[in-house]
């Protein structure tokens, strides 16, 4: 009886407390639900945000094979990585919260994100404005988010395209010929369809392009 009772306590202490983390990890690994809510867990004012699902893609990538594998491996415990204007990069991890209480090397911890290289300029919560009320909330693998106008791009992995919406404010509430700019991104991208509407004091942009297309990442989006 006492063996058992050893062997019961041996689980409760050494097992119990690592399936309880797996369990933990498992279940908040993951990207964010919505852009909204990158957009609420954001430690930054302005910021591209680059979702799980996109980190994912770029590991396989070919063009980051020469990083090491143990380097590569480890973003799958990454949920998102906010950067900002001025040079703060933001890890969104499970269990970033432990930072408060074991500090790490030069991150700090900021509306439950990880902060390397803080600037005082980035630093603040974002504030939800009308422009993210026009994206879709699934066009969240990579979010551009600034004062004046919001990029959303959404990579699906089915159908083997990338859709992407840019929502910008009007300067001074100029006319914009909607026909002329959907002609001009038609030729300047490899679109391979695209929308241009005119709402008022914001143009939306649509675009879709064949393949999963990470140069909107690394090229500049339009």
């Amino acid at each position: 009886m006492n063996y058992m009772k050893k062997i019961v306590l041996f689980l409760i202490i050494n097992i119990l407390p690592i399936a309880i983390l797996g369990l933990y990890l498992c279940t908040n690994i993951g990207g964010a639900e919505d852009v909204k809510e990158v957009v609420e867990n954001s430690p930054f004012k302005e910021f591209i945000y680059i979702d799980y699902k996109t980190l994912m893609i770029l590991k396989d990538n070919a063009d980051i094979q020469n990083i090491p594998a143990i380097y590569k491996e480890t973003l799958i415990f990454i949920n998102g990585i906010y950067i900002g204007n001025h040079g703060s990069i933001g890890i969104k991890v499970p269990l970033g919260f432990l930072i408060k209480y074991i500090p790490i090397g030069n991150f700090e911890y900021y509306n439950g994100v990880l902060i390397k290289n803080p600037n005082e300029f980035d630093l603040g919560k974002a504030e939800i404005n009308d422009l993210i009320n026009t994206v879709p909330s699934n066009y969240k693998d990579v979010l551009i988010y600034k004062k004046d106008y919001v990029i959303g791009i959404y990579y699906d992995l089915n159908s083997n395209k990338t859709y992407l919406v840019y929502v910008f404010k009007k300067s001074d509430n100029r006319e914009i010929d909607t026909e002329k700019l959907k002609n001009e991104l038609l030729q300047k991208t490899d679109a391979v369809d695209c929308n241009v509407i005119d709402m008022g004091n914001e143009i939306y942009v649509y675009q879709e392009f064949n393949g999963i297309n990470l140069n909107l990442i690394s090229n500049g989006i339009l």
